[in-house]
């Protein structure tokens, strides 16, 4: 199966390997209508910890596409320019399916308002263009370091229920193919900056963006629980612990990727996921066979 892409088409130049091709796919999952209370195994514990991630990427996704447009005008590098557009295709793709996955826990019950609101209001104090672009680049290395586990380790996701299966396999696809646009839309505005200053505008963006995000999607268990009457007490956190940092260990197999973001020399492609790309790639169109291939395909 061909998936079509948006009016758009494939953003920037031929590269060395395909992974590197930006694809907007205009996919419809359909989560509110298939919207699923505990949709990871019946486990209200591992279903939170994706859940939680959905409440930062509407207002997060929009504040990306106006960080990095920001500069296209201003681009020597005019397939840096087209690659910044096929980027922020994927991206409000990604917001619109995100912004009815909310919608869907908030049907269930959740109080999503009260999550998404520190959010929006952390993003919204970063005002100066370079700091926006600073922080795109720290939190994009943060979901492409999130998309590498998924696809790298599918059988996070064996118990998920379908439609939000395809979705996070979609999301995690679409974030490896544009996981070097921001990276390189900084390098373009920081020019004239020494390596070493770059380098620590950079490294503090990332701890800044750990520490808000850590900060926000903690504050919002609690919330998240009170709908399902789970009170978070030491035996959950002890379940939250082993989960993300023993077995499996989700967050535990970030840590060297997001390591890897402190070195001076740091660059996304001296990672090689053309591998994962092509798995990624396979799996959608396999798994959406029979479906129609066309930019409002129903998934």
């Amino acid at each position: 199966m061909t998936i079509e892409a948006n009016d758009g088409g494939v953003a920037g130049e031929p590269r060395s390997s395909d992974e590197w091709d930006i694809i907007p796919r205009n996919l419809h999952f359909n989560i509110r209508a298939n919207r699923q209370r505990h949709w990871l195994g019946d486990d209200v514990v591992k279903t939170a910890l994706i859940d939680g991630l959905s409440i930062f990427l509407p207002d997060g996704e929009r504040f990306f596409i106006r960080s990095l447009k920001h500069y296209t005008p201003h681009l020597e590098d005019r397939a840096l320019a087209a690659e910044i557009n096929g980027y922020a295709v994927q991206e409000a793709f990604h917001t619109r399916e995100h912004e009815e996955y909310n919608l869907a826990m908030k049907d269930l019950g959740y109080d999503v308002e009260a999550m998404e609101k520190p959010v929006g209001a952390s993003l919204g104090m970063v005002k100066n263009p370079l700091h926006r672009v600073l922080a795109t680049c720290a939190i994009e290395h943060l979901t492409a370091t999130f998309s590498t586990q998924t696809l790298r380790h599918p059988d996070v996701l064996d118990e998920a229920a379908a439609a939000y299966r395809r979705l996070w396999v979609w999301h995690a696809l679409e974030e490896l193919e544009h996981k070097a646009v921001a990276y390189d839309v900084l390098m373009a505005a920081t020019k004239d900056m020494s390596s070493w200053q770059r380098y620590l505008m950079r490294i503090t963006a990332m701890n800044a963006n750990i520490a808000s995000f850590l900060f926000i999607f903690l504050r919002n268990i609690p919330i998240y629980l009170r709908t399902d009457g789970v009170k978070p007490g030491f035996r959950f956190w002890f379940r939250f612990f082993w989960l993300t940092m023993i077995a499996p260990g989700y967050w535990r197999r970030c840590l060297p990727m997001i390591a890897n973001y402190y070195s001076p020399w740091f660059n996304p492609r001296n990672s090689d996921d053309a591998d994962l790309v092509r798995r990624g790639r396979e799996w959608l169109e396999k798994e959406l066979d029979g479906y129609s291939p066309t930019k409002q395909a129903q998934v």
